[in-house]
């Protein structure tokens, strides 16, 4: 049902017992007359039947948590949750949580399990979305391997200068701070990460219903995020918040608080691709790495205003300049041509329990690369790959 979504992809995805089971335990539903002979279909059908017959209010109640834990189970959530487990659980419990068959059911033993660190999960997935969105994200260079000084004194240092920054009663403002792995492409690339999570209450704003055949106001009270965190092995400080007002400042804060260190607002500088370069056949050095094939399936180009695109299929074994020479002449080359756009497509190596997966790289003019995945493993193994390839160069932010 569509009030329920996140539910019935948890029902469709756990095995039928375990459905039952958190079903009957946390929420203390009736789930009765599931016979565990059944086919697995039959019995995800009759415990949907149960919960579509359930009061609206009690399936949207039960809905906001299987949100929660469906959240964990996309790319960026699991890999949070694979962090979070080499980082913060014992070899017990890292056994018990690998031998389960899927995401859905990783989410759901944190849940059940080491509830603080699902909330932990919840808010470092949100900072990995974040991290990932140009709008959202300024970073700033920070001296390296500093000491992060976690303690009473620097909370409420940091909890008192963040609400006078904001403009809000010290008791408006949440703060939370953690030490994280961020995923690598493997184990022994896992990034020690330390985020400190910002929680600020907004304006008050009025919000209409109709009650008794009238409009009726009522007065709702939303809060904010700002994740802010620093990476010892770069000296990177990064603010992730979907507001640009007080990043700088806010990574200042952050630094004298938790570093004992002043920053000068230098951001992180940025990242120049050298598109040119893929105007002939390029050398793509893929050994030792979890990739099988990489190819170049789109290329644009722009002369005396005028623009270019060809493309290709992934799965073609024509190369895209062979297909612009026929598709224009024998005589075109993209070497007379200035390129302000490229698709690169990865096909990444089926590993352990991950299935292959296909990775698009796309790089535009100088400075603007995306890579569309969902998984901040994928993001980190392609960002070596680029610099491994020659095809990046840092520049100062200034330059």
């Amino acid at each position: 049902m569509k009030d329920a979504r996140n539910l019935y992809k948890l029902v469709r995805n756990l095995p039928p017992m375990v459905s039952r089971d958190f079903l009957v335990d946390h929420f203390k539903l009736p789930i009765l007359g599931i016979d565990i002979m059944d086919p697995n279909k039959k019995q995800r059908e009759d415990i949907s039947k149960i919960l579509s017959k359930l009061e609206v209010q009690t399936r949207q109640d039960i809905e906001e948590i299987a949100e929660e834990i469906v959240l964990l189970s996309d790319g960026p959530g699991q890999d949070v949750v694979a962090g979070i487990r080499n980082s913060a659980l014992n070899n017990k419990q890292k056994k018990e949580m690998s031998a389960l068959k899927n995401q859905y059911e990783r989410a759901l033993w944190l849940f059940q399990n080491k509830y603080e660190l699902f909330i932990t999960a919840l808010h470092s997935r949100q900072a990995d979305v974040f991290r990932q969105s140009p709008t959202c994200y300024s970073g700033y260079e920070a001296p390296k391997n500093l000491v992060f000084l976690d303690d009473e004194g620097a909370r409420q240092s940091f909890h008192s200068a963040v609400a006078k920054l904001l403009g809000c009663k010290k008791e408006d403002v949440a703060v939370e701070v953690f030490n994280r792995l961020r995923i690598g492409t493997d184990d022994e690339k896992d990034v020690n990460l330390y985020q400190v999570s910002a929680y600020y209450n907004r304006a008050p704003e009025l919000e209409g219903r109709v009650e008794n055949s009238e409009v009726v106001s009522k007065e709702v009270i939303r809060f904010d995020t700002v994740h802010i965190t620093y990476e010892p092995k770069n000296g990177n400080i990064e603010v992730l918040s979907k507001h640009t007002d007080h990043r700088e400042e806010l990574a200042k804060i952050a630094a004298n608080c938790f570093l004992q260190s002043t920053i000068g607002g230098i951001k992180i500088s940025l990242k120049q691709y050298h598109l040119q370069s893929l105007a002939e056949p390029y050398s793509f050095d893929i050994s030792g790495e979890p990739v099988s094939d990489v190819k170049v399936i789109e290329l644009g180009c722009s002369r005396n205003n005028c623009s270019l695109l060809i493309k290709t299929w992934a799965k073609d074994n024509k190369k895209i300049y062979v297909a612009a020479r026929s598709l224009i002449g024998p005589e075109f080359d993209f070497r007379d041509h200035h390129l302000d756009y490229a698709k690169l497509s990865v096909r990444v190596k089926k590993m352990g329990k991950e299935r292959a997966r296909t990775i698009y790289i796309i790089l535009r003019d100088k400075n603007k690369c995306n890579i569309k995945t969902k998984r901040e493993k994928d993001r980190v193994l392609c960002d070596d790959l680029l610099i491994k390839w020659g095809l990046v160069k840092e520049i100062n932010d200034a330059a």
